[in-house]
Formats: structure tokens, sequence, C-alpha cells
């Protein structure tokens, strides 16, 4: 087989030394760096020809020792280091091009475990799986935020064979309740209606029509033959209709990103600064007034530069969270739209379009002609 790695020779000197290089030179050996010295003579060649250079050694009763002349390079010119190489080098091209895991980093793991199954569920996703094959981050985003309404937003990274998801809770608002029921349920905005969360009344619309402002969208009042019976309206009616939103944001901005809970064991005397804490053990009375063992929840701040590399990662996600803490309780953004981005005088401004899902009923409580 073809080998050209340099090896060098060393024979002890010997009076068959002459004619066995003589012969060699006749056989079209190739020899380089021939120096002969007191006790040996030693050349350069390639292992290519050492298989003759053998045959002819063991003509002449010579003692050989074989060196190779490339042991401290690191790359090697010969053909199974190149292969190598390229197998080195294509292998994790190859793996990259395939979803090995899916893993689901969230506060709970109560809130893992049911976003795994709904992810299951929607893509049936087994893995290993081609890269080709997994829905776009719009796509999963939307379906997950359709089922899990207590969600703002999930942020998905693909880091080689992995997909993160990392799904952030709605800000907690709280609802006024009322026992006393409504005459009509109105509509509040115009938008397509995509389902109904109704407890009372009689539905006036149909799911995927589209209703108006002012439309009655659940009546309270039912007609039962000549009379008309106070049943009373309660409940939420859900549409999609498109928001759209200019932003005016500084490029170089501040964000502070919640990090992993951790425990911190605390010895009085020794910390004495405040810790604000998420959650405190409970120890043995004999123990409590010396130690404690309380669970941190540590922030990092880092200043961030928004360019367009940025848009789909940090921009969106933060128009995304601004817009929905402006929003009524249980609304989701199913889908967002960057429209124009410009960007100048250390500023970046334009324009987002957003497809929202918002609990459209307003409850009426004075009787109302329909």
């Amino acid at each position: 087989m073809w080998n050209n790695r340099p090896i060098i020779i060393r024979i002890k000197r010997h009076e068959n030394v002459h004619p066995f290089i003589q012969t060699l030179h006749a056989q079209h050996v190739p020899l380089k760096r021939v120096v002969f010295r007191e006790q040996e003579v030693s050349f350069e060649t390639t292992m290519h020809y050492l298989p003759k250079i053998r045959r002819v050694r063991r003509r002449f009763r010579l003692k050989m020792t074989v060196f190779y002349a490339d042991e401290l390079q690191v790359v090697r010119t010969q053909l199974w280091t190149l292969l190598g190489m390229a197998l080195m080098m294509i292998i994790p091209l190859l793996c990259a091009q395939v979803i090995w895991r899916v893993d689901i980093e969230a506060a709970t793991p109560e809130i893992e475990e049911r976003l795994g199954k709904t992810f299951q569920d929607i893509f049936h996703i087994t893995t290993p799986l081609s890269k080709k094959n997994i829905p776009s981050n719009t796509m999963i985003r939307q379906k997950l935020l359709e089922q899990h309404r207590e969600l703002s937003w999930v942020h998905i990274d693909k880091h080689g064979g992995r997909i993160i998801l990392r799904p952030q809770e709605s800000p907690k608002q709280t609802e006024q309740s009322s026992d006393k029921l409504a005459s009509h349920l109105l509509a509040t905005k115009s938008g397509v209606i995509t389902h109904f969360n109704i407890q009372n009344g009689e539905r006036k619309i149909s799911v995927n029509d589209t209703a108006y402002e002012g439309d009655v969208l659940v009546s309270g009042v039912i007609d039962s033959g000549t009379e008309q019976v106070f049943v009373g309206a309660k409940g939420e009616v859900f549409a999609d209709y498109w928001l759209e939103c200019s932003f005016k944001i500084p490029t170089k901005i501040t964000l502070e990103t919640l990090q992993q809970k951790q425990w911190r064991v605390l010895i009085k005397g020794i910390h004495q600064e405040q810790v604000e804490y998420v959650q405190k053990k409970d120890l043995p009375n004999w123990l409590d007034p010396y130690v404690s063992i309380v669970e941190e929840q540590q922030t990092k701040t880092m200043q961030v530069e928004l360019d367009e590399s940025k848009i789909e990662s940090l921009l969106i996600p933060l128009l995304h969270e601004k817009v929905l803490r402006s929003l009524p309780a249980k609304t989701i953004i199913k889908k967002e739209n960057l429209l124009q981005a410009k960007w100048g005088n250390g500023t970046v401004e334009g324009k987002v379009l957003f497809l929202i899902n918002e609990n459209i009923a307003n409850p009426i409580q004075g009787l109302q002609g329909e």
C-alpha cells in the first residue's frame, strides 16, 4: 500500500555497508541525508521502500534499526492521517444536522412535565430526528401558548443537537369577580372567535365567526314561548385580532435575568449581610439561633446592545412582554411580525404586528336590546 511516511534507518558500520547502499541506488530506492559516522551509517527514506530495503539487508547480513522521522509532528502527511482528519470534521457536521434531545427548563417540575406532554402530543417528535423535520420556532411557540394560557412566552434555543424550551409564566393579575349575573356579554373589540368559556347564557355567535365591537356575544335573556326568561350571562369569549404597535427603544439596554435557585448556609456572626430568600429550612430550636439554611434566587445584570442579529432572540421577546403586560389577564400573543426596524442615533424604532388572542366579552348589567 502507498505510504509516504518518512523513516530514518541506522546501520552499524560494516564492510558490506557500501555495497548495500549501491544496491539500493541500483533498485531506485531514494536515500536522503546519508551520514557516515564512526559507529553507524544513517539515511532517510519512506515506509514505501522498507520491504525492499529489508530484503537487501538480509542479503548483506547487516543490523538495521528503523525510526519514524515525524514522531514529533502533530499532523503527518500520510493517507490514514488525512482520512482520520476528514472523518473528525465530517462526523460532527453530520451529527449537528440531527436533533438528539429536547429539553425543557421551567421554574417548576410540574410546568416541565405539562409542557413536555403537550409538545409530544402536538408534534410527535421522536429523537434522533433531522433538523429539516423540526417545525419552526414560531410554530412551536404558537401551539404551546395556545394550550398553556398561563405562559406569556416560550424561549426556544437550538444548540447543536439540542432544542431547549424555556417557558415564561404570565405575570399574575388579579381579576375582579362579581356574583351578579350580567344581562349580556358584548364584544369590546372586533375579532375572529376562537373559543368560549361560558357558565351562563346563550351564545349568539359561533366559533370562527367575526364579531364586531358592540355585538352581543352571549345573551342572558332566553326566549321561552312568548316570554323572556332572564338566566344571566357569565363567562369568557376569546377572539383573535391583529394589533399594530410602534416602538422606539435605546440600542444599549440593561437586562436583569433570574438565575438558578440555590441553597445557602448562613452562620450568624460570620454572615452579617441581609439575604433575601425564597424559602427557609426549618431547623431544630437549639440550632436555629445560630444557623440558617435559605434558598436564594440570584439575578444577573448585563448590558446588551441591540442589532439586527438580536431581533428574533431579544428585541421581539422584549416587545412581546411589554405589550402583554398592557393587556387583560389570560391574553396570549400567538404571533408577531416585524414590519420595520430602523437603527440610528443610539435608538431603534419601528412597528410590530401582533396576533392577539383575548377575552373580548364585556358584561352589561342593564337590559339591552339585541
